[in-house]
Order: structure tokens, then sequence, then C-alpha cells
């Protein structure tokens, strides 16, 4: 049942990057309107800094050391434990596709706090802040609600933040959300499966 949905998302994913490629939505406008309105301006340069702390190859790289670390301590490099990994590892490579082939181009300055160059679908700090989120969810034998929880919470945070600097529309947020749980479900749906085929072996 995971695999369905799971699968179900990623193509609200990418129904969504080809519906916004061409320009924002109406939300988007509005959304980020409201934002600049409401920016101030004293919390700008935390807001970049809390950015640049949570930047996609900080948190990935950070990521798979600590995944690579675990694997090592538990020696534990079975398909299933490499899940998290592959989770995370998907996440980058399908985030990185995803900029380059939806080419969508970032706010303006007219309501950003800078201008960022780069293209915007879909926000890497939100996907790989949920990808690791994911990752450790995945790896993790209990706690499970709670990891989501504080997984939920952080990435939705950082897209806060992507928000109010400008440099994101909220349809990015959205997409990013898309993806991560996607990829979640999925993963979680092999995860049952190689589970059940090792029970099997058994």
């Amino acid at each position: 049942m995971l695999l369905p949905i799971g699968l179900l998302s990623i193509v609200l994913f990418v129904e969504l990057g080809l519906l916004v490629r061409t320009g924002p939505l109406s939300l988007d406008n509005s959304v980020a309107i409201r934002f600049k309105a409401h920016r101030i301006i004293g919390l700008v340069e935390p807001a970049r800094i809390i950015s640049a702390l949570t930047a996609p190859f900080i948190v990935f790289v950070v990521g798979v050391i600590i995944l690579l670390f675990l694997n090592y301590l538990n020696n534990s490099w079975y398909p299933r434990d490499l899940l998290p990994l592959a989770l995370f590892g998907s996440a980058a490579l399908i985030s990185f596709i995803s900029k380059w082939y939806f080419n969508r181009s970032r706010p303006s300055i007219d309501v950003a706090a800078y201008f960022d160059f780069t293209t915007s679908y879909p926000s890497a700090h939100v996907t790989f802040a949920a990808a690791a989120g994911s990752a450790w969810l995945l790896y993790a034998t209990k706690w499970k609600f709670l990891i989501f929880l504080i997984t939920s919470v952080v990435a939705t945070f950082i897209g806060i933040i992507q928000l109010f600097l400008g440099i994101h529309w909220f349809s990015d947020f959205a997409g990013s959300i898309l993806l991560s749980l996607g990829l979640l479900l999925i993963f979680y749906g092999v995860d049952d499966w190689l589970a059940e085929r090792e029970s099997s072996w058994l």
C-alpha cells in the first residue's frame, strides 16, 4: 500500500514541476508579496545564516557521514541497512535533476531579500532536510513518531526561512514535501518487501 501512495506523490511532484516551470502560480505571488510585506529587516541576516548552515551540501555530507558511521558501528551492510543511504542519495539526485529539467526561475528582487541565480524547483534546502529526517526514520527502530514530528517541524521551519527571504516560491516548498514524502513511502515499501524476503530465507 505504501509504494502506490509514494509513487502517486512523486507523480504529483512532477506534475507540479511541469505546471510551474513557465511561471509562478497566483498562490506563489500572493505568498511572496505577503512575506515581503511582513519581512523584518533585522531578521534577514539571522535567516541568511540559518539558510547557510542548512545548505544542501552541508546537510548531505553530514548525513552521509553519520549514516555510514552508524552502519560501521553496527557492522550492518545488508541491503536493508543501506536503504537510508539510498533514500538520501535518491533525494539528492532527483532534486538536482529536477532543478536542471524544470529550470524554474527564482523570485525576482522585487520580492526577494537578495537574488539567487540558481534554479528554484524544488527547494533543495527543504528536500535535503526532509530526506535526512526520513533516512533517520528508516534507520530507527523506535521513537518513529517523534522522529517524524521533529523532521516535519525542521523541514517546515527551513521552508519558512526560504519563503521569508523570498528566494523560493511556495510551490517549491510544496514540491519538496511531495518529493520527500514520496521517497519515504517508497523506501518504506521496499523495506517491508525486503523484510518479508529475509524472513522467508530464515
